[in-house]
C-alpha cells in the first residue's frame, strides 16, 4: 500500500494508492464526510489532580474545544512553527509538549481516522512538503528533520518528502504524452507555493526538470485576517482612543494582532490581560467597543467568528458582494462587503505572491509566454483575484485543476506508488 500525507497548516489529507488503479482518499468525522482532517489538537485539563491533560486532534479536538471551553488549549497552524529555531516547547496543564510531540499528535489522530475504514497502513510514506518553509527565520533542514522524527513518532519511520505543489500535479503529469512546460501554483492556508517545471513522457515514465522554485508565508489565513483587520477590529476598538494622565493615545494594537489567528485569542484569556483591557475600557472614549473585544474573548468566540470570516470569503468567491454576519451578546456584526474592497484590502498580499511568480524565472532565460499549463491547487484557488492574477501573468497557457483540496495528498500516494518509474522532485 502507497500512502501519500499531506499534512497542511489548516487541514490534512491521508491517501492510498493501491498496486493498481485509482487513488483513495481516506475519510473523516462522524459521518466520514470530509476528505480533510483539520490540523488542530486540543490539550484539555484533567480534572483528576496530578493526571496528564488529555489530547484529542482533528474532529475530535474541534468537539472537544467546544464542550470544555477555558479547560482546554486549542493549537493550530502548528506546521508554520516547524521551522522556526526559537520555538521548540510549550507547557500545556503542566505537561511539556515538543513541535515533534504537537505535529507526531496529528499525524497518529489522521493515521487512526484512516485506519478505520482502511486497512493498516504499513511506515512508509510520501509526505508534502513546502517549497519555502514560511516564517522569517525559516530552518528548512531543522523543519525537515522535525517533520521525519514526527512522522517516525506516529509510526511512518520510512518517510520521503516531495514538494507539494508538484505533487498536486502528479496525476495531471501522468496523463501527458508531449513535454510540457508547466507552473504549478499551491494556495493553501499558510503558504503560497509555486514551481516552474518541463515534464517530459519518456518511455511510461514521467521525466521533470524543476526549472524555478518560489513560495511565500501569504495565503488563505492571511486573506481571512483582512477582513477582519478591515471590518470586525475597528468595532472592537482598532483605531480608538482612550484618556491617561492628560494625554488622548491610540488604543494599543498587539491586542488586535491576536486575531491573525483565531486561536490565538486564547493567550488574550490571561487575568492580567483582562485587567489591563478593562483598565482602558474605563480610559476609553469608545468602552462599548472595548466591552465588545472582552465579551469575544471570555466567551472564546474566535472560532465562530472565523467561522463567519471565512463563510464571507468563499460567497465572495461566488458573488460580487457578500454579508459578513456575527451576532453574539453586545457583538452585533452585520456588513456588506464587496469583492472590489476585498481585492482593495488584499492588494498588499497579492503584490508579494505576484512578486514570488516573477521568481519563478529569474534564473532561466524563459518567460511567461514560454508556459504551456498552468495547475492551480489549494482551498485559496478559488478566490478570484487569485485566478485573475495567474490569469494575467499567462494569458496564452491553458489551465486546469484536480480537487483543490485533497489534490496534494492524492499526488502524494501515487507518487509513492510510481516511485521507481518516476523521476519528480523539488530539487
Amino acid at each position: 500500500m502507497n500512502v501519500g500525507i499531506d499534512f497542511g497548516t489548516t487541514n490534512s489529507v491521508l491517501a492510498v494508492a493501491p498496486p493498481a488503479g485509482d487513488v483513495r482518499i481516506a475519510r473523516h468525522g462522524p459521518d466520514q464526510a470530509s476528505g480533510n482532517f483539520r490540523s488542530i489538537l486540543c490539550v484539555v485539563k484533567s480534572a483528576a489532580p496530578g493526571s496528564q491533560p488529555m489530547v484529542t486532534t482533528g474532529p475530535a479536538a474541534m468537539a472537544a474545544y467546544l464542550e470544555h471551553g477555558s479547560d482546554c488549549r486549542l493549537i493550530q497552524s502548528v506546521k508554520s512553527m516547524a521551522a522556526n529555531p526559537n520555538f521548540s516547547q510549550t507547557h500545556i496543564f503542566g505537561r511539556k509538549f515538543t513541535i515533534e510531540d504537537l505535529i507526531a499528535a496529528i499525524l497518529k489522530g489522521l493515521r487512526a481516522s484512516a485506519e478505520r475504514d482502511m486497512p493498516a497502513l504499513g511506515t512508509t510514506a510520501t509526505a508534502g512538503r513546502p517549497v519555502r518553509f514560511a516564517g522569517q527565520l525559516a530552518d528548512e533542514a531543522l523543519a525537515l528533520r522535525r517533520l521525519s522524527d514526527a512522522f517516525a513518532m506516529a509510526g511512518f519511520a520510512n518517510v520521503s518528502f516531495v514538494a507539494e505543489p508538484l505533487a498536486a500535479a502528479y496525476r495531471f503529469a501522468s496523463r501527458i504524452n508531449t513535454a510540457k512546460i508547466c507552473v504549478v501554483a499551491d494556495f493553501g492556508g499558510g503558504t503560497s507555493d509555486f514551481s516552474l517545471a518541463r515534464f517530459m513522457p519518456k518511455g511510461g515514465r514521467i521525466a521533470l526538470e524543476t526549472l524555478g522554485t518560489s513560495g511565500v508565508g501569504i495565503a488563505g489565513d492571511r486573506l481571512d485576517y483582512r477582513i477582519i483587520e478591515k471590518v470586525v477590529c475597528p468595532m472592537l476598538g482598532l483605531g480608538s482612543h482612550y484618556l491617561s494622565m492628560g494625554k488622548r493615545l491610540p488604543m494599543p494594537v498587539h491586542y488586535y494582532a491576536r486575531l491573525q489567528r483565531w486561536s490565538d485569542l486564547s493567550f488574550l484569556r490571561a487575568p492580567a490581560t483582562l485587567r489591563e483591557l478593562r483598565s482602558l475600557m474605563r480610559m476609553s472614549e469608545n468602552p462599548e467597543a472595548l466591552e465588545r473585544l472582552i465579551y469575544i474573548i471570555e466567551e472564546e468566540l474566535g472560532f465562530d467568528l472565523y467561522r463567519a470570516v471565512s463563510e464571507a470569503k468563499t460567497a465572495l468567491s461566488l458573488h460580487e458582494s457578500a454579508r459578513l454576519e456575527f451576532r453574539h451578546g453586545p457583538v452585533q456584526i452585520s456588513q456588506e462587503i464587496s469583492r472590489t474592497a476585498f481585492n482593495e484590502w488584499i492588494a498588499e498580499d497579492l503584490a508579494a505572491i505576484d512578486a514570488q511568480v516573477s521568481k519563478l524565472f529569474a534564473e532561466t532565460t524563459l518567460a511567461p509566454a514560454d508556459v504551456d499549463h498552468v495547475f492551480m491547487t489549494g482551498g485559496t484557488s478559488f478566490v478570484p483575484a487569485i485566478r485573475d492574477l495567474m490569469a494575467r501573468r499567462f494569458p496564452s497557457a491553458d489551465f486546469s485543476a484536480e480537487d483543490e483540496f485533497v489534490s496534494v495528498g492524492a499526488g502524494l500516494a501515487l507518487f509513492g506508488r510510481e516511485h521507481g518509474k518516476a523521476d519528480i522532485s523539488a530539487e
